[in-house]
């Protein structure tokens, strides 16, 4: 009686996943990491095209006591390490996410980066704690394409209009 009872709850369980419509389907976009004080979901590297980007993605802070991303650090294949800006530390309250497309911006040189790679992200924490991940490098279109991206000029991060 208990393995047809399984039985149906199994061939239930699957047939309700099934009758989903397809077009319904979201795939997640960007990557996670997971510390002992910060999540990180959702994270990319924006690019224009014109050597400029932007990190995007979601941080959570998941201690009592507030946090700050304090630097930024991208290293790709093609170059040992490409350039992070942050135009300023990132505060990360507690329990609270901290979208970066929203907060001061970490503003990254493109210009090795290729659309459709994926490169080492590193941000420092306060306390010490790295969050690192590989992201992927994706273009200004589709769901990035209101993303602001910023251009570095000199280490320091400017809106692209700005440099002159």
């Amino acid at each position: 009686m208990c393995a047809g009872l399984l039985l149906g709850l199994l061939t239930s369980g699957c047939s309700a996943g099934a009758s989903r419509d397809a077009e319904s389907y979201q795939p997640s976009i960007g990557s996670n990491a997971r510390t002992q004080q910060v999540d990180a979901f959702g994270f990319a590297i924006v690019v224009d095209g014109e050597g400029n980007g932007r990190v995007v993605g979601t941080l959570l802070n998941t201690e009592q006591q507030p946090h700050a991303v304090t630097s930024a650090i991208v290293k790709s294949d093609g170059t040992p390490v490409t350039t992070a800006v942050l135009v300023d530390v990132i505060r990360l309250p507690p329990h609270e996410p901290v979208h970066l497309a929203d907060e001061p911006p970490v503003a990254v040189t493109a210009d090795d980066l290729t659309v459709g790679s994926f490169v080492e992200l590193t941000l420092d924490v306060t306390d010490g704690e790295l969050v690192q991940m590989l992201v992927p490098v994706e273009a200004r279109k589709g769901p990035y394409a209101n993303v602001d991206v910023i251009a570095v000029s000199d280490g320091i991060a400017h809106r692209p209009q700005e440099i002159v």
